[in-house]
């Protein structure tokens, strides 16, 4: 029996040894793949703080066909970000805005790891606008404010203008036919329009203006067509001073339409005013005023406030993109007393347009218009006066156009306001004005001071169509 423990003695002595190797090396594994992935979490964390890109991607469809909204968004304390960016379905189109995205985003993550400063904070955002044009034509406006932690924001202003069926970006020697005399007319409307813009008359820089609309193909690429304009966006402090913000030229297409490239001209034709016709009652003198194209939050009411002061009564021609916006200050205009009508959804040239789009922009700004103010508009105007027999018969309220064009989209100055009223008075006419100019705002008054002296009752487009027939 001893012998037989002896012969075991050893396998025993063996066994138990394995035994005591194979726990320890389990052991050994668990505890270092803990702190593998400890290590590894504290990685990924250090990661994410120090670069700042532990953002929340997302992509959404928008309003526009084709054309989807993508956000890019980080709330980092140091280094916080909100971006939106256009994105189509072309891709060579995609990669140059995302180029954009990424290199103000990169600039902004590198500017803010050379702050020495430690407790600064910074700030980008990147936010853009969408604005159609014909069928296929789409311009974006990408706004970026950045913050570095001094002591201002920089604002600057990037844009596209894009053909939405083929996917080519229209750049402005393509919009004005590469022909350096159009850029030259462009660049003397442009400077002229600043220098005689009174918001900006004490914010100036005069070298610095010169220099930034001088006739070089380069100082104009920041663009976009906006329903009846030509729109050109200068950064903070490019032109003016921090007051003057990022200011922005717009020329109205019947302005400039020769100098642009066939496809994004306007029909000419259908612009010119009616005539005046034979005044109905000639022992009454009435007048009606009307207003395209807003409502505006400043100057809408800024108009109302006139009006109210001479008692008079004018008619407000809606776009129903605007009344979405401002629902508040169409309620207003009614409830002043005003008449309120349709000017479609977003200006366009009707007779471009199929029948179907034609009462698309219609009875959207109907739907639009009762939404805010419980009623229907009473009358609608086509944009530019551009209508014809089949369009008249699809709207079903009365189709007014005007017989005195103030011109007030075109010169700005609220001192030619009146005199374009005076020459070209008469009796039951209707005044064209809009409500989107702070110049026909600031020269109204003293329109209604002359008519109210020359005896006119200020009415509704209503009012005076009978008297019209």
């Amino acid at each position: 029996m001893q012998e037989r423990r002896k012969r075991r003695g050893p396998m025993i002595d063996f066994l138990l040894i394995g035994l005591i190797i194979t726990l320890t090396s389990i052991i050994l594994v668990i505890i270092l793949s803990k702190d593998d992935f400890k290590f590894q979490k504290i990685s990924a964390s250090k990661d994410s703080n120090s670069d700042s890109l532990n953002s929340n991607l997302s992509t959404e469809s928008s309003a526009f066909p084709g054309i989807r909204i993508v956000s890019d968004v980080s709330n980092d304390k140091r280094t916080p970000f909100a971006i939106h960016y256009p994105q189509t379905e072309n891709k060579v189109f995609n990669d140059t805005v995302l180029q954009y995205i990424t290199d103000s985003k990169e600039n902004y993550l590198a500017e803010m790891k050379k702050n020495s400063t430690k407790d600064a904070m910074g700030e980008l955002n990147i936010s853009f606008e969408t604005f159609p044009y014909h069928e296929q034509y789409y311009s974006f406006a990408l706004t970026k404010m950045q913050y570095l932690g001094g002591a201002n924001h920089e604002v600057s202003t990037k844009t596209f203008f894009f053909n939405n069926e083929t996917g080519e970006q229209i750049d402005i020697k393509t919009l004005l036919q590469n022909d350096e005399n159009n850029l030259s007319t462009i660049a003397t409307h442009v400077r002229k329009d600043l220098q005689q813009n009174p918001q900006l008359k004490d914010e100036l820089n005069k070298d610095a203006l010169l220099t930034a609309t001088e006739p070089k193909w380069a100082n104009f690429e920041r663009f976009a067509i906006v329903d009846d304009a030509l729109l050109f966006y200068f950064d903070e402090y490019e032109i003016a001073n921090g007051a003057a913000g990022t200011p922005i030229v717009k020329l109205p297409l019947t302005l400039i339409n020769p100098l642009l490239a066939s496809d994004f001209q306007i029909a000419m034709e259908t612009m010119e005013p009616t005539k005046p016709q034979t005044p109905g009652d000639p022992n009454a003198k009435r007048i009606a005023l009307t207003f395209d194209d807003g409502p505006h939050p400043i100057v809408t009411e800024q108009i109302l406030d006139t009006l109210d002061k001479y008692h008079a009564k004018a008619t407000f021609f809606m776009l129903g993109s605007r009344v979405q916006y401002y629902p508040d200050i169409a309620r207003d205009v009614l409830a002043r007393g005003h008449e309120v009508g349709n000017h479609t959804w977003n200006h366009p040239v009707l007779t471009k347009l199929p029948s179907e789009q034609v009462l698309k922009e219609y009875s959207s700004t109907a739907a639009e218009i009762e939404l805010a103010i419980n009623q229907g508009a009473t009358v609608f105007r086509p944009p530019y006066g551009a209508t014809n027999k089949d369009i008249n018969a699809q709207i079903p309220i009365p189709v007014v156009l005007w017989s005195i064009d103030t011109m007030d989209w075109k010169h700005r100055n609220a001192q030619q306001l009146l005199p374009y009223v005076k020459n070209h008075l008469h009796n039951n006419a209707i005044v064209l004005m809009h409500d989107i100019h702070q110049s026909t705002a600031d020269g109204l008054d003293a329109v209604l001071a002359f008519l109210q002296e020359q005896g006119y009752e200020f009415v509704t487009v209503s009012d005076i169509l009978p008297y019209r027939q």
